[in-house]
């Protein structure tokens, strides 16, 4: 298991670092909120290498938002992408 560092970003976004990639994650700020994908919308957008990190890296986000005191939510409707740099 990658140990999974999450840093909020500007553009009301969540990047997830670990040693195989970055992932970034919808996170609202103006009444702050972590919108994270289902399983099957996880699945159609993950890249390769996260296909099989669903479990990891929501049990990750879920520890990082309750530390955080943020909501987190699983949804159908949410955006995800690799950030390649």
């Amino acid at each position: 298991m990658d140990y999974i560092h999450f840093a909020p970003r500007w553009k009301e976004e969540l990047v997830a670092t670990s040693k195989s990639g970055k992932l970034v994650f919808e996170f609202t700020m103006g009444v702050e909120h972590v919108y994270f994908p289902s399983k099957e919308l996880w699945e159609k957008q993950a890249p390769d290498w996260a296909k099989d990190k669903w479990e990891e890296y929501m049990k990750a986000c879920t520890n990082w938002s309750e530390s955080n005191r943020y909501p987190m939510s699983i949804v159908d409707n949410t955006f995800m992408y690799e950030l390649k740099e």
